[in-house]
């Protein structure tokens, strides 16, 4: 089991010896304008450069994308990702989507599992703003859906479950996954990005110390850390807090680190 941070939600995934390409964001440092509403770092977005080719992130079995908002899918994977490569879908409308796009095999992630050359990847749920009647507003103001999930990866070549939560706030989705699955490590994405000021749409760094108050023999990967403009928490503030409330089981990977996670 490895995970290798890329940028912003953007991150590989080695597991059962299968290769993940997860959430692709590929433009160029500030291709598109900061996110309205909220507050910016000032760079656009994304507000940092990849720290690797698209030919090396080109390098994977498969893509799943946890849903179509640009700092996930953007127009430049729309273009540039192999339109053979495998993506395992939240939806059937996000699939619909990608097919539209030209993608050849795109398959749709179930809440039972599906299997993906011996990887079974299970759909979770999330909570990215949807049942938070402002946010819900500023969605449809910008036709943005407030739908995305998160994953569960197990294997038989593996000795422990990897859970990635997606974009969520720390919730009973949440809580409950990691009680039915009980996964050994688990990604949060962490930057405490809001859509509008002051209306969570996942993690920040009080999420994080609940959850790994609430299970305290789990691994926590913080990845969507920094990279869009509406984030809030960056790595150093992030370490900082770790340091503080004794978070020693918080990993906080850099852009293009690659963390070594199973214990076989």
């Amino acid at each position: 089991m490895k995970f290798q941070q890329i940028r912003s939600a953007t991150s590989i995934v080695t597991f059962g010896g299968v290769r993940f390409l997860i959430d692709p964001m590929l433009a160029p440092m500030g291709a598109y304008p900061s996110l309205p509403y909220t507050c910016s770092t000032g760079r656009g977005n994304p507000d940092c450069e990849l720290p690797c080719s698209l030919e090396e992130l080109f390098k994977v079995d498969a893509v799943i994308v946890t849903h179509l908002h640009y700092d996930h899918f953007d127009e430049e994977a729309r273009k540039r990702l192999p339109k053979n490569l495998p993506i395992l879908s939240q939806s059937n409308e996000d699939a619909r989507a990608l097919r539209d796009w030209g993608f050849e095999d795109v398959r749709v992630l179930s809440d039972e599992g599906i299997e993906f050359q011996g990887v079974t990847l299970y759909r979770t749920p999330c909570e990215h703003g949807g049942s938070d009647p402002v946010t819900a507003a500023y969605y449809r103001a910008t036709e943005n859906g407030a739908t995305a999930c998160g994953v569960v990866l197990d294997s038989p070549l593996e000795p422990e479950r990897l859970y990635l939560a997606g974009d969520t706030v720390y919730c009973d989705f949440v809580s409950e996954t990691i009680k039915r699955f009980r996964p050994a490590v688990v990604a949060v994405n962490a930057a405490g990005a809001q859509f509008p000021l002051g209306h969570p749409l996942i993690m920040n760094q009080y999420d994080v110390e609940i959850l790994m108050r609430d299970f305290p023999e789990i691994v926590v990967i913080a990845t969507h850390v920094e990279g869009v403009s509406h984030a809030t928490v960056t790595r150093s503030l992030l370490r900082e807090f770790a340091r503080e409330h004794k978070l020693d089981k918080l990993l906080i990977p850099g852009d293009g680190e690659t963390l070594q996670l199973s214990k076989a």
